[in-house]
């Protein structure tokens, strides 16, 4: 049984089951992209509320997941429009990857590398960070990030453009001391 199909059946069950599926994967994007755990962790709750409480407004013409990831930056959009986009608090606050490297030497290397980018990331302005997030975190296409962010998809490859260029410029800086030329 689907999960939505659960959901319509036993509300209980069914949102158990979604934050036992789901819960650490919307909570580690929701965290790339509020920069705080205490946003993301009220973010993914509002989410989950929204989505076991309208699940008959689902169609099942995309994924479960990008359907719920909609919510999410729906609300998401709302809070900012509410706060302000500079009310943002850069804690920098990203729950941690395990390293599946063999050689300790490679994993203490990988995970300075992966905290790098993490650290690049984190300071790409939202939109940029927004569209790094769903492309290289969560596997999204450019079709559905476009249709997620309701943008054009020629504005989806633009800020991947600059995000990719910023990105390269500080781990150039990072890594070799380099300044990078745009």
């Amino acid at each position: 049984m689907e999960i939505w199909e659960e959901i319509s059946a036993d509300r209980k069950v069914g949102a158990e089951r979604l934050v036992a599926e789901y819960g650490d994967r919307l909570y580690t994007a929701a965290c790339r992209i509020v920069q705080n755990a205490s946003d993301a962790e009220d973010l993914v709750f509002r989410t989950f509320e929204c989505v076991v409480s309208k699940i008959g407004q689902f169609e099942s013409r995309s994924s479960f997941f990008s359907w719920m990831y909609s919510v999410m930056l729906n609300f998401r959009r709302m809070d900012l429009r509410r706060k302000g986009a500079n009310a943002l608090v850069f804690d920098g606050e990203i729950p941690e990857t395990e390293s599946l490297a063999p050689d300790p030497c490679e994993a203490l290397a990988a995970k300075a590398e992966a905290e790098a980018v993490r650290a690049a990331v984190d300071c790409l302005a939202e939109p940029l960070r927004t569209v790094v997030t769903l492309r290289y975190f969560e596997d999204f296409d450019l079709k559905e990030i476009a249709a997620l962010l309701d943008l054009p998809i020629g504005t989806v490859k633009f800020r991947l453009y600059r995000a990719r260029k910023e990105l390269a410029a500080a781990l150039a800086q990072t890594f070799h001391g380099e300044t990078a030329s745009n």
